[in-house]
C-alpha cells in the first residue's frame, strides 16, 4: 500500500500562451531551470532556479511568430545547452546558443516547411553533433536539420508522414544502435516509424492505429523488456494508448485507458512519481483542465488501481 501526494502548485508568471516547458539547468550550477515557448508573445522564457526549488522571474528572448515547441541541447559542442524552438507560424527553427553563464545570444533560424509544431534533438547520423528533427504540421512531413559543426545547420531533408503530423519523438526502436523517428498523425490516427538506414537517411514510414486524434507521442520502455515501447495521447478519444514493442521495432496493437469524457489529452510524459524505479504515465488533459498519473504494477505491464480502472484493467489513473 503506498500514496502519492502533490502539494498545491506554485505559479510563475510567463508571456501569453505557454505552449511548451523544458527543464535543464541551462547555467551550470547543478539545479534545473526552466525555458517556456510563449506562443503568444512571441518569445521563450528562462526562469533560473534559485536553489530551494523556487524560480526567478523569466527573462525572454525574441523568436519569430508562433514558438510552439521548445528543447535544449548543446548544439555547438561547448558543453552547455542551447534553446531550439519550432517557430510554428513562421516556418522555421530558431537557435539560441548559450553564452555560458545561462544567457543567450540572438537565435539563428532554418527553415522549414508548412507549421513546425513538434522538435527534437538528437545525433541520426552518428557524427556526434547533435541534429534537429521537426513535424511539419501542414505540410505533412517531418524535415531534418544536420548539425554541421559549428552550432549551425544544414537545409531540411523531408520524409512524408500520414496527415497532419502533431509531435515527433525519436529512440532506436529496433536495437540497431541508431535513433529512429516516430511521428503522431493527428488526422490521420496513426503514427508512423520512420527506421534511420544508418547514415542520417531514414525509410518510408510503417504506421499504426490508434484511436482519433493521436496529439502527442513518447518512446519508452514501459514494460521492462529493454525496448523502447511507444505511448500515445488520444485526445479526441479521451484516452492513452501503449503499444508494446514486440522486438523487432514494430508493435502491437494498442491497449487503450480512458482520461475521462471530455478530456482531451494533449501531451503524455513517462517518469517514476512513486519512487518505485518502474514507470509511470503523466498526461495533460486540455479538455478538463487536469493531469492523470497511471501507476505502474508490479505485476508488468498492468498497472496498479488507484481510484478509477479501465475495463481492460491494464491501467489505472487518479487526477490532480
Amino acid at each position: 500500500q503506498f500514496s502519492i501526494i502533490f502539494i498545491d502548485q506554485t505559479t510563475y508568471s510567463t508571456g501569453s500562451n505557454p505552449d511548451s516547458l523544458k527543464a535543464v539547468d541551462v547555467n551550470g550550477d547543478g539545479k534545473p531551470d526552466i525555458i517556456v515557448a510563449n506562443s503568444g508573445s512571441n518569445n521563450v522564457g528562462v526562469l533560473l532556479n534559485i536553489g530551494n526549488g523556487t524560480f526567478a522571474a523569466q527573462t525572454t528572448y525574441s523568436t519569430d511568430s508562433g514558438p510552439a515547441e521548445v528543447t535544449a541541447a548543446d548544439v555547438n559542442g561547448d558543453g552547455k545547452p542551447d534553446i531550439i524552438v519550432a517557430n510554428s507560424d513562421s516556418n522555421n527553427v530558431g537557435v539560441f546558443l548559450n553564452t555560458g553563464n545561462g544567457t543567450f545570444s540572438a537565435q539563428m533560424t532554418y527553415a522549414t516547411d508548412n507549421w513546425p509544431g513538434s522538435v527534437v534533438t538528437v545525433d541520426v547520423n552518428g557524427d556526434n553533433k547533435t541534429d534537429i528533427i521537426f513535424a511539419s504540421y501542414l505540410s505533412n512531413n517531418v524535415g531534418v536539420l544536420f548539425n554541421i559543426g559549428n552550432g549551425t545547420f544544414a537545409a531540411q531533408t523531408t520524409y512524408s508522414t500520414g496527415s497532419g503530423p502533431a509531435e515527433v519523438a525519436a529512440a532506436d526502436v529496433n536495437g540497431d544502435g541508431k535513433p529512429d523517428i516516430i511521428v503522431a498523425n493527428n488526422l490521420s490516427n496513426n503514427f508512423g516509424v520512420l527506421l534511420n538506414l544508418g547514415n542520417g537517411t531514414f525509410l518510408t514510414p510503417t504506421t499504426y492505429l490508434t484511436d482519433s486524434g493521436p496529439a502527442c507521442v513518447v518512446a519508452a520502455d514501459v514494460n521492462g523488456d529493454g525496448k523502447p515501447d511507444i505511448i500515445v495521447a488520444n485526445s479526441n478519444s479521451n484516452n492513452v494508448g501503449v503499444l508494446l514493442n514486440t522486438g523487432s521495432g514494430t508493435f502491437a496493437v494498442q491497449t487503450t485507458c480512458s482520461t475521462g469524457a471530455g478530456s482531451n489529452p494533449y501531451y503524455v510524459a513517462v517518469g517514476d512519481v512513486n519512487s518505485e524505479r518502474k514507470p509511470d504515465i503523466i498526461v495533460a488533459n486540455y479538455g478538463s483542465n487536469n493531469i492523470s498519473v497511471l501507476i505502474k504494477c508490479r505485476c508488468s505491464p498492468q498497472y496498479r488501481q488507484r481510484h478509477v480502472c479501465c475495463s481492460n484493467d491494464l491501467f489505472n489513473w487518479r487526477w490532480f
